[in-house]
């Protein structure tokens, strides 16, 4: 695609419902942070740093795509990183080309290994978030995780956490604390040990998204809808494998968070060519389009736009039809969607 069809893809205005905050932290911050706070991070050599702290080719599978979070895990260690990432995250977005993002994050994870408090954690994420809103025309909205491998308690603290700024809005624009998510390795663990979790945020008003069928087989995917009846599902890829299952995401209305580059670099498709998206999509599977780790992995949302244009022969018209449909499943108050619907949408 020549330079002037990717500016005037950038320019397109999309939807994104699967982007993880903390793989989104630009190079010079995590240079910036690591020298203010002295981190056991190497960043003598910018390059090699990229290196280390990138995924651009395949990985042998999800778990060692997860072992690059390492470094920028480290880099969310205090309030002012967490607001400065989370104000990047925003400006980043905006400039390329989203009206409306959802940038998810783990209290849990974020707080692994730091003694740093969740409220420090939440606030500098909505701060952040807030700042970013106050700059640029783009509608946010927050979605706490669970990550499946990390202790149990300090999950459910963090999302106890969550839910009371969501809940008692005692901090300016919590109320834009609006999903939760189950996110990490789903091979290790059941559906089953999660439901007083989900339910917990269910009951809270939080829409649910969970990481499924990224890992797993199309068996995994239909675990998760029996057991924990999810508004959309992260990646679900393998579900393809079970026309049944597939049926079944139907039936229950579930939107697919798909993040074709993020796939194939943690080998859930061969090749890219591979990818059920266009399956999905005719099939009349409600889909988003995702970058989910766009610094991570060093793309952005305009990439993805590329490869469903010229790797699986998506038209314009069939972008916007995802991203209607990402609007119609956003966690984001009815009021909020229908307004960046005609906005920028009509």
């Amino acid at each position: 695609m020549s330079v002037s069809d990717t500016s005037r893809m950038r320019n397109f205005p999309k939807i994104e419902l699967h982007r993880h905050l903390d793989g989104s932290i630009r190079q010079q911050t995590i240079i910036d942070i690591a020298r203010r706070h002295k981190l056991d991070i190497d960043i003598s050599d910018p390059a090699a740093l990229k290196k280390r702290s990138t995924v651009t080719e395949p990985m042998q599978d999800l778990a060692a795509v997860l072992d690059a979070f390492d470094i920028i895990q480290k880099v969310s260690c205090s309030y002012e990183a967490i607001k400065r990432i989370a104000f990047e995250n925003v400006e980043d977005a905006f400039f390329d080309g989203i009206k409306l993002c959802e940038l998810r994050f783990s209290p849990a994870f974020i707080a692994l290994g730091k003694d740093i408090a969740y409220d420090e954690i939440i606030e500098g994420v909505i701060d952040g978030v807030a700042a970013g809103m106050d700059k640029y025309d783009i509608q946010i909205g927050l979605i706490t995780i669970v990550s499946r491998t990390l202790d149990y308690e300090a999950n459910k603290q963090g999302t106890i956490e969550a839910i009371t700024y969501a809940q008692k809005a005692k901090h300016r624009m919590a109320d834009r604390i609006v999903g939760f998510d189950l996110a990490d390795l789903e091979n290790t663990t059941e559906p089953e040990d999660f439901v007083e979790l989900v339910e917990m945020a269910r009951d809270a008003g939080l829409g649910i998204t969970v990481h499924s069928g990224e890992d797993t087989d199309a068996s995994g995917v239909q675990k998760t809808l029996e057991i924990l009846k999810p508004d959309r599902i992260g990646h679900g890829v393998n579900a393809w494998q079970d026309r049944d299952v597939v049926e079944l995401l139907k039936e229950q209305d579930v939107l697919l968070e798909i993040c074709p580059t993020s796939n194939w670099l943690t080998q859930c498709v061969p090749v890219l060519a591979e990818h059920p998206l266009p399956d999905f999509f005719h099939a009349g599977v409600k889909v988003s389009l995702n970058s989910d780790d766009p610094q991570l992995m060093d793309i952005d949302l305009t990439h993805e736009y590329e490869i469903a244009r010229q790797t699986f022969g998506f038209s314009n018209e069939d972008l916007l039809k995802m991203n209607l449909y990402a609007l119609e499943k956003s966690f984001l108050p009815a009021e909020i969607g229908k307004a960046v619907q005609k906005q920028f949408f009509t």
